[in-house]
């Protein structure tokens, strides 16, 4: 049932695209946005979850989504930290710190 809901009500990329495959008269824009917003929101709830349980590695792995979600929203500077410290983490800290 969880991945009925999941498929149908969270943006992925092959639904994202038949529902924007449709002619405009049949597109319904609300939904759309509505299902691009569910998938920020459950990706906000990951790393919220992966924090308070300590997952490093989910952490780490969120912050790609997170910098293009940064970037696409104009916070730069968001981004470019990120990035910075991504790059700091693989090739500048210390093994014990990776």
């Amino acid at each position: 049932m969880s991945e009925t809901i999941v498929e149908k009500y969270v943006a992925t990329t092959p639904n994202l695209s038949v529902f924007r495959d449709r002619p405009l008269n049949q597109q319904d824009c609300r939904f759309e946005n509505q299902i691009l917003r569910n998938w920020d929101e459950i990706l906000y709830v990951e790393l919220c979850h992966a924090m308070n349980a300590g997952d490093v590695g989910c952490v780490e792995l969120s912050f790609v989504p997170w910098s293009y979600i940064f970037k696409a929203t104009g916070k730069h500077k968001y981004t470019s930290q990120i990035v910075r410290f991504e790059q700091d983490l693989k090739h500048k800290y210390p093994l014990e710190l990776r």
